[in-house]
């Protein structure tokens, strides 16, 4: 067949296939070999050019080419099945968001095509550090690299990767904004391949990690598509990659991105069957160091081949960097130096063990919310001979060069991070990824959590937070969507945490929308332990739900709602109207001071009961902005149904952890009544003041507060005495009042 011949029943002339086959990048003879043995059919055609089964037996396919460069560069034999199907879908000029795991390889879905034509690929990432890595690494591969934004030292970089002179361009968002002009010139000589948009879950505002500049990456598809441009024969695709991304997260980034309607949707599975997760129930404060990390220590000190100088903190805190680290704590890792090979530190002794004893081999990364953690448990680490350092945003960039470097190169044993840390690097022997309190979403959890275990090991996955405690949003500026999904997260990571009968993996994997194929991991601290025995609520339930209702009756016929009850601003049920919302800790008192078989209970377990029966779809939050824990609980219709059914059917279910807790040390309680009328004994209100003086006075010496700079330091007594003025009076006195405390 003549290749301009036209065919019968087919869309695309063989002229035209060919025109668009060479600016894909294939070779003209290879294309011209398979318009001939196939026809001017599109698919079948690239079947041809990739090898498929029509191919001649002495062409060279680009299955082979794409084999060739493999071995070259990167000394592997083939593709994994989602990265072809990742490349089927970039020549056939669709977008594709690709979901996969952390170390699964998802790089190379983007680096082959630049190798497989005279293209460019433009890679956006959000980190210097992270673009800094991947062009040292394929420096090393043979191919040429540079990254383009603010710690770019060489000025002359930008204009050479804009003419062209680079395979690979990595820029950060807020630069390639500002290359809109240069790029379109690329774009036409000599042409972009493709716009890759790694760690695209920045992107979604509804996501962990939200960047304003990811979002405004919609120019990519406004400025870089065929009606504008005349010269491009198709939109220039957008492969957008990421390894955590939950299913609204998936639809806000193709929307945000402006992806075809076509887009196509790469996954692969979100179980890492190497991982194995815990959790511990911990204070998470210094006072817990020494009980929490004396098997790290342990494991650390016995392994330890040599013995080294203890690693010193190269930096202390700045005194006003105290507050808690904010979500853009990441943008500090911008490192220049070449790194150095991985030393085989670790590397000589896992050679000789099992997968198990190699969990005692290898570095160690520790998360905790606030800078000044990182300082404070990275010296008690170094106290207690480990090699150990501290990195977070507020440090100088050459202490964080430093232990990016040694860390690389695993002259550390531990760094102890914020989520600054991480990100930026890719290193496989990562052994333990260890959370020192709560995350603020599962999806960062499971991203933090797959830096470990790159190498396919078995590696710990722990997360120490506190089970009496809900956990606190860092402080951000959000929006009122943003703030209500935000805690919506926040109290997806507590629902894990307490968990105590399902699979940990199990809620990871459904987290992200995928069926989790096993029942069980059989690795996580649930499955070894087993869960609890199962309880019945019943009794309770009806208790708590008839307080709810506000019905009376079988609490002694007292009046209970204006007991219980407190108003809540623009107040609307979900599903029907049943009065003013319940204040969650006036029902616990109310049930325990009226009902002398719960007095001792604690209101801890009255929270456990309260998220049983939401997850039962019982009840639910009144307030507009949930938070972690329910506040102003209501019955839903599911739930009035159960209370007016009178069914005598019992209702079991586990003990989640905080309720465990607090049945195994139960605290002493005392009604409210009784402790009011504990003040008048004389000895008693002696006492008690007695035990607050002396707080007082520890608070004071602890916080380093002297005297009074008058010299005079009120009593107790005295700052009381100023209380029983009139309101006048104590605003009268206010400013006094606060240069004493």
């Amino acid at each position: 067949m003549e290749p301009g011949a036209a065919v019968t029943g087919s869309d695309v002339s063989a002229d035209g296939l060919i025109a668009e086959l060479l600016d894909m990048g294939f070779d003209f003879d290879d294309i011209t070999a398979g318009v001939g043995a196939v026809g001017s059919r599109r698919a079948e055609v690239v079947e041809v050019l990739l090898g498929g089964p029509s191919a001649g037996a002495g062409q060279a396919s680009h299955k082979d080419k794409i084999s060739a460069v493999l071995q070259k560069h990167f000394g592997f034999s083939s593709l994994k099945g989602f990265q072809m199907e990742v490349l089927n879908a970039w020549f056939a000029h669709k977008d594709c968001l690709v979901l996969a795991a952390t170390g699964s390889g998802k790089s190379l879905c983007f680096q082959i095509p630049a190798l497989l034509t005279t293209k460019i690929v433009v890679v956006i990432s959000p980190l210097i550090s992270l673009m800094h890595d991947q062009c040292l690494k394929l420096a090393k591969h043979g191919i040429s690299a540079c990254f383009l934004g603010s710690g770019q030292p060489d000025s002359r970089v930008e204009g050479k990767a804009m003419a062209g002179m680079y395979k690979i361009v990595y820029v950060c968002p807020e630069t390639v904004l500002r290359l809109m002009e240069p790029l379109k010139k690329l774009a036409e000589k000599p042409r972009i391949a493709l716009f890759a948009i790694d760690e695209v879950h920045c992107v979604s505002k509804w996501g962990h990690d939200f960047r304003p500049d990811y979002r405004k990456l919609s120019v990519l598809r406004e400025n870089f598509n065929s009606s504008k441009l005349k010269f491009l024969k198709h939109d220039i695709p957008l492969m957008a990659l990421t390894a955590t991304a939950t299913i609204p997260v998936r639809d806000d980034i193709v929307k945000s991105l402006k992806m075809l309607e076509d887009t196509t949707i790469v996954l692969t599975s979100f179980f890492r069957p190497n991982l194995r997760f815990s959790v511990k129930h911990s204070k998470t404060s210094a006072s817990s160091y020494t009980k929490d990390f004396q098997e790290l220590i342990g494991t650390y000190t016995a392994s330890r081949k040599f013995k080294g100088k203890e690693q010193q903190i190269l930096h202390e805190i700045d005194p006003g960097s105290e507050s808690r680290v904010d979500d853009f704590d990441v943008s500090c890792g911008e490192f220049l130096e070449a790194l150095q090979p991985e030393s085989s530190a670790f590397r000589a002794q896992s050679n000789e063990t099992s997968s198990l004893e190699c969990l005692e081999l290898g570095p160690t990364i520790v998360y905790v919310p606030t800078r000044k953690e990182t300082v404070e448990l990275a010296s008690f680490l170094c106290k207690s001979g480990l090699r150990a350092a501290a990195y977070n945003a507020k440090m100088p960039k050459s202490h964080l060069r430093k232990v990016h470097q040694q860390f690389h190169c695993n002259e550390l044993e531990v760094v102890v991070a914020t989520i600054a840390f991480g990100m930026g690097i890719d290193k496989s022997n990562v052994r333990r990824i260890v959370h020192y309190g709560f995350p603020q979403s599962l999806e960062a959890y499971y991203q933090e959590a797959g830096r470990a275990a790159r190498d396919g090991k078995l590696s710990d996955c722990t997360l120490y937070c506190n089970f009496l405690r809900a956990p606190t949003l860092l402080p951000n500026k959000r929006s009122e969507e943003q703030t209500k999904a935000a805690y919506r997260m926040l109290r997806d990571c507590s629902h894990y945490s307490l968990n105590t009968s399902t699979c940990r993996a199990k809620i990871l994997v459904k987290y992200f929308g995928e069926e989790f194929g096993p029942d069980r991991c059989d690795m996580c601290d649930v499955c070894i332990n087993g869960p609890p025995q199962m309880h019945d609520f019943k009794e309770e339930t009806i208790v708590f739900m008839n307080l709810l209702q506000g019905r009376s009756a079988s609490i002694q016929g007292d009046e209970t709602e204006d007991m219980i009850c407190s108003s809540v601003s623009r107040y609307r049920s979900g599903r029907r109207r049943f009065g003013e919302a319940p204040n969650f800790r006036m029902v616990v008192s109310h049930i325990r001071e009226k009902l002398p078989r719960y007095a001792a209970t604690d209101r801890i377990w009255w929270q456990g009961l309260a998220r049983i029966l939401g997850g039962m779809g019982y009840i639910q939050e009144a307030a507009e902005t949930p938070r972690v824990s329910i506040q102003h609980p209501e019955l839903t219709e599911e739930g009035l149904k159960f209370l007016n059914s009178r069914s005598q059917q019992l209702l079991y279910a586990h003990l989640d952890a905080a309720m465990l807790l607090v049945m195994s040390d139960p605290r002493p309680f005392s009604e409210s009544s009784e402790w009011g009328r504990g003040w008048a004994d004389p000895e008693i209100r002696r006492q008690r003041l007695a035990g607050r003086k002396t707080g007082r006075r520890k608070r004071m010496r602890r916080s380093g507060q002297g005297q009074h700079p008058t010299g005079f330091t009120p009593s107790l007594a005295q700052k009381r005495g100023w209380l029983r003025y009139s309101p006048r009076s104590r605003r009268d006195d206010a400013a006094r009042l606060v240069t004493l405390r």
